[in-house]
């Protein structure tokens, strides 16, 4: 009886949160002498019944880039928890570049600023 109570609450506190996947991200460290080496506007109306997806690579293929990127933020500018999530699928701080993938909710857009920061 005690496992059939616990599972239902549980399965309750995921669903009041699954829902809000709009998030702000940012990773490394962004310090005050860094410079803004990439800042990138993103928005796509929705798609019914799709997930709407852009992928951003700095640096942009054929141009090279000798900085160390230190710090990203990816800014959803979504407020009513409809928004996306951004994802970093190679490089980032560390690197010289970074591959990073912003998704939308399902049935809804993108609206998101990207930055990436340097030394």
């Amino acid at each position: 009886m005690f496992v059939s109570v616990v599972v239902p609450c549980f399965l309750l506190v995921l669903y009041c949160v699954a829902p809000v996947l709009s998030v702000s991200s940012t990773w490394g460290n962004i310090s005050n002498s860094a410079q803004l080496l990439h800042a990138e506007n993103v928005v796509y109306t929705s798609s019914p019944e799709k997930y709407v997806e852009h992928e951003i690579k700095y640096p942009t293929n054929g141009i090279g880039n000798g900085r160390i990127i230190t710090g990203i933020r990816a800014f959803d500018q979504v407020t009513n928890n409809t928004g996306g999530h951004a994802t970093i699928y190679s490089g980032g701080p560390g690197f010289n570049f970074v591959n990073i993938k912003l998704q939308s909710q399902y049935n809804y857009g993108l609206i998101f600023r990207v930055e990436i920061y340097g030394k």
